[in-house]
């Protein structure tokens, strides 16, 4: 496989990793709203809360305290790494 075609799924992963981490960091710190951080919010809520919500299905917030620990995210980061090594091996290499 090429070396473009490499980097560009390294960057797919890393951009959609990069966006996990903005979603979790979002969801602790309070973002104000305005017309130049409502459309970045719902352009990271978009793409994330696909696999989030899916993940929140199967595996409920584990109680932490009196407080719900949501998991998910970490899921996430598992299952995308578990991915790209997958996709790395039906095309033959390795990271």
């Amino acid at each position: 496989m090429s070396f473009f075609v490499t980097q560009f799924i390294d960057r797919l992963f890393l951009f959609f990793e990069i966006l996990l981490i903005a979603r979790v960091i979002t969801s602790w710190v309070q973002i104000p709203v305005n017309r130049v951080t409502e459309p970045i919010m719902r352009f990271i809520y978009d793409i994330t809360e696909p696999i989030l919500g899916l993940l929140r299905n199967v595996l409920p917030p584990v109680m932490v305290g009196g407080m719900g620990l949501d998991l998910s995210p970490l899921v996430a980061f598992l299952l995308l790494r578990l991915l790209r090594s997958l996709v790395y091996m039906v095309f033959g290499f390795l990271s």
